[in-house]
């Protein structure tokens, strides 16, 4: 019943639905930015030239830059709302405390992935209803071999699947949210304010994608969660490996960091 109630209280919030909308206004300025709004085809072009599949992977350049604030935005600093305003004490009365923790993680983590693979979702249904629904020859296109056109993790897919691409990187992007989210809610045994704990996924994102930048290995970076076709060489090794570490670290701050009977936490 509490994991429900925090599950509604999730995804009927402000902060959930702002996000939704400020994810699609980003999709959709990177549509126009990226690709032809009229899907109308030049003359002597193939009728496909245009199509949704290569209009919603340039809808995802500018929203990735967003991502990680999207997925912290509807729950990541709950705990700390219910814990800074005293509520965390009277939820107490009514349940035990790990399955108060378990519960709140568990609706931070699908609110965050939701944050990311709904809009995701919805953004396909416009290119799909406004664009052609199937590629063009490769002949018919600025490339010269198909790994050229959707290079990197699930590439292989794309002509010859290309919805089922879409899918694949909507699930992938579903899990890129739920471990920033779940990033964020770790913050929450060691700082006061909310801004701290949504903001720090975003810096960590691009502090990370530096370093690896600089070490040579940009392949690495967890933006090519969400931007797989971003760059050759990304695999499913290169994605799911740093999102695992990431998710792994943070759960186990969450569970050991917060705990009942700390007077800088719950009862002060």
């Amino acid at each position: 019943m509490f994991f429900c109630k925090q599950l509604s209280r999730a995804l009927s919030g402000w902060s959930f639905v702002g996000s939704l909308l400020v994810s699609l206004t980003l999709m959709f300025l990177s549509l126009r930015q990226f690709y032809p709004l009229d899907p109308t085809p030049p003359a002597g072009f193939h009728p496909d030239y245009y199509n949704a599949y290569d209009a919603w992977r340039r809808g995802m350049d500018v929203f990735v830059l967003f991502a990680p604030l999207a997925a912290t935005l509807p729950f990541a600093s709950a705990y700390l709302h219910d814990r800074d305003h005293g509520l965390v004490r009277y939820i107490l009365l009514r349940m035990r405390h790990r399955a108060f923790i378990t519960s709140t993680f568990l609706v931070n983590g699908l609110a965050g992935g939701l944050a990311i693979a709904v809009p995701m979702l919805f953004f396909f249904g416009y290119t799909y209803t406004v664009y052609a629904r199937t590629l063009p020859p490769l002949s018919a296109t600025p490339y010269t071999e198909p790994w050229m056109w959707a290079p990197g993790f699930l590439g292989s897919y794309f002509t010859t699947h290309p919805n089922l691409y879409i899918v694949g990187r909507i699930i992938t992007g579903f899990l890129f949210g739920m471990t920033y989210a779940t990033l964020g809610m770790a913050l929450s045994p060691f700082v006061r304010n909310r801004y701290i704990v949504l903001s720090v996924p975003f810096i960590f994102m691009w502090m990370y994608g530096f370093i690896v930048n600089v070490l040579g290995l940009p392949v690495w970076s967890s933006m090519y969660a969400l931007a797989p076709d971003a760059i050759r060489d990304s695999t499913a090794i290169t994605i799911f490996v740093p999102l695992s570490i990431l998710f792994i670290c943070s759960t186990v701050s969450i569970f050991i960091g917060i705990r009942k009977y700390s007077n800088d936490q719950i009862f002060y």
